[in-house]
């Protein structure tokens, strides 16, 4: 175990997008370009309104964890987004 795995946490983010191709590949590619792994992902289509919700847990450095939440939002097809640390 390194001093920065100290750090982190297991976060599970939430989001609410437009159902688009490529939004998937984006938030993951930001994730790869920080060194997130992510553990866990669940992306799905709500029917009929053109909205996917896409869950994902991940290890991420509590000082960062903020960071890329507001990165992930910046893209445009993302509508709304939350994260909480998972207790277990």
């Amino acid at each position: 175990m390194t001093k920065s795995d100290l750090n982190n946490m297991k976060y599970t983010v939430d989001i609410v997008t437009e159902n688009k191709p490529g939004v998937l590949y984006r938030i993951a590619g930001l994730l790869t370009k920080r060194k997130i792994n992510i553990e866990r992902i669940n992306a799905y289509a709500v029917k009929g309104n053109g909205i996917s919700n896409i869950y994902f847990t991940a290890d991420i450095d509590d000082k960062i964890v903020y960071t890329v939440v507001k990165q992930i939002n910046r893209i445009i097809e993302v509508i709304e987004i939350k994260y909480h640390k998972v207790n277990y």
